[in-house]
């Protein structure tokens, strides 16, 4: 789909807000949410091989989220004759699940051609990031291919990710939950990618991998092409800047108002649902970085271990 249209997505909400993110602010601790986030960032940074482990679970992880978000889109575009203009009488003529789903996929376009780098695709970028981990630590194809067994906690998160992600067409309390995981997705996403960001370069600058960042000029080849190796973080959230994840949960907050003015439920019932859908992904991502904390945790000890024997 062309970069272009994602402008063309962006219809003018003339009706009243009911979601802002003042609103989450209001439900959520987001400050001790961040906390979880970057004691497992810290840890993981003490040791080359264990922030290559990190990063390799995270982009697993996050891999999914540009499918995910075109699934919904989907799911919602397929049961348009859920979300109707109550101010029109014409059956042909008022359906609006096309008009909320158009505001889920502004999310993803991006992710499947970045129009700031080349129109690669976000896991593209990904990939180069995490091979210039694996760079940096000195990891050989082997070591890496150990990496890339996900565990089955990785795997049970994911799956339980997906499940809540997709909403299922025809069906509202699905699709309205689940349009609470995304907008809590995109809304951590910017969190993570900048607290990353800054444990990562600026908490340790000219040290770790912010050296090798600029001893290799923040370039790694792949696919035999040339990346730009910390791309995937910043264009996501910078420590200094906001970057795309911004614009996506602003998206996504638009698109719960238009739910709330287009479906047959009352804004309390959406509210209580993309309350539930929100909360639900708060604990899987906080599920996640606990137990990537765990493991690197065990990682930093049998390298210990293997030195001292």
């Amino acid at each position: 789909m062309p970069n272009s249209l994602l402008n063309d997505f962006a219809y003018p909400l003339e009706e009243a807000v009911l979601f802002t993110e003042k609103d989450f602010d209001s439900h959520f601790n987001f400050s001790q949410l961040d906390q979880t986030v970057e004691e497992c960032c810290r840890i993981a940074t003490q040791n080359p091989k264990a922030f290559y482990l990190f990063m390799q679970r995270y982009s697993h992880f996050n891999g999914a989220a540009g499918p995910l978000v075109a699934r919904l889109a989907s799911s919602i575009g397929l049961s348009r004759e859920l979300f109707r203009d109550p101010n029109c009488d014409i059956v042909d003529e008022g359906d609006r699940g096309l008009k909320v789903a158009a505001r889920v996929i502004a999310a993803t376009i991006e992710e499947h051609s970045d129009k700031h780098y080349k129109g690669f695709t976000h896991r593209n970028l990904a990939q180069a990031t995490l091979k210039a981990v694996g760079d940096y630590a000195g990891l050989s194809v082997q070591e890496r291919n150990e990496f890339a067994k996900v565990p089955n906690w990785l795997t049970s998160l994911l799956t339980a990710a997906i499940s809540a992600y997709e909403g299922v067409p025809g069906n509202i309390e699905a699709l309205i939950k689940a349009m609470g995981v995304h907008a809590a997705s995109e809304m951590l996403a910017d969190r993570e990618y900048t607290l990353i960001d800054k444990v990562v370069r600026y908490e340790k600058s000219g040290i770790g991998f912010d050296k090798y960042l600029r001893d290799t000029h923040g370039k790694v080849e792949l696919d035999g092409k040339q990346f730009s190796s910390w791309y995937w973080i910043a264009i996501h959230g910078s420590y200094q800047e906001a970057g795309v994840e911004k614009e996506h949960y602003e998206a996504a907050l638009d698109a719960l108002n238009l739910a709330v003015q287009y479906s047959p439920y009352s804004e309390e019932e959406v509210q209580n649902l993309v309350f539930q859908g929100f909360s639900g992904f708060v604990q899987l991502q906080q599920s996640l970085f606990q137990k990537l904390q765990e493991e690197c945790w065990e990682f930093l000890k049998e390298e210990v271990s293997c030195v001292i024997g």
